[in-house]
């Protein structure tokens, strides 16, 4: 048995912002915060599957806006990775708890197939938690997004700051490692999610830079957006 486990505790604020705030804050960021010290201008590659019950159980209560919302997921940064991270997410009245575990290629692929079965080969939480989960539940790959990501992280406070954009997703293709997937965009390339994350405090000198800009709250879900089919046909 492994036990390969991360657990973050965090506060996130989500907003949506247009080019020249993105350009502003990156020129403010970049000497503020640690940049992340992978790609370039627009970050790296980030895709998820998204997993749902049968009864599409975390959509709905993320539409309906319930308190408590969780995601299930399964993520790559590269997809000639050997590896992928499991993830459950978990929010809470802008609290938000998130689960960790790095699962091997076959595995995540055997997940994708509905073999669970594998998470048995890890210890801890996020394993059990979401072998309970995906295995009472009747969970099943629902949707795949694609986005690229810009970070900055400060240690005080476990800040982190993202930009993402060029967010785009398909429905019925949930090959996490496939070469090329037929994509549909989501929102125009200018505009960027901003997601402002950390634990307990937001330290003066980022709140100051932060008021500097336009900041929308972000109307933008990756998971709700990847599941638009679902939107138009059935609620």
């Amino acid at each position: 048995m492994v036990e390969n486990n991360l657990t973050v505790f965090r506060t996130e604020l989500k907003y949506l912002i247009d080019l020249p705030d993105r350009l502003h804050l990156i020129n403010c960021l970049d000497r503020l915060l640690v940049p992340d010290a992978y790609g370039g201008y627009d970050g790296y590659q980030v895709r998820s599957v998204y997993f749902d019950s049968f009864g599409n159980q975390d959509y709905i209560e993320k539409m309906e806006k319930f308190a408590f919302v969780k995601r299930v997921r399964l993520r790559v940064y590269d997809i000639h990775s050997d590896i992928a991270k499991f993830e459950i997410k978990r929010k809470k009245s802008g609290r938000q708890i998130k689960d960790s575990l790095i699962v091997t290629r076959e595995e995540a692929n055997q997940m994708l197939q509905g073999n669970f079965e594998v998470l048995k080969n890890y210890e801890g939480i996020t394993a059990e938690l979401g072998y309970d989960i995906c295995t009472t539940m009747g969970y099943r790959p629902v949707s795949m997004v694609e986005y690229k990501r810009r970070v900055y992280t400060h240690p005080f406070f476990s800040t982190r700051i993202t930009l993402d954009s060029d967010l785009k997703y398909c429905n019925f293709d949930y090959d996490l490692f496939e070469e090329n997937p037929n994509y549909k965009k989501v929102m125009p390339l200018t505009d960027t999610i901003l997601e402002v994350k950390y634990a307990r405090y937001l330290f003066p000198q980022l709140q100051e830079v932060l008021e500097h800009c336009d900041l929308k709250k972000c109307p933008v879900s990756k998971f709700a957006s990847s599941r638009e089919l679902l939107e138009a046909y059935y609620y």
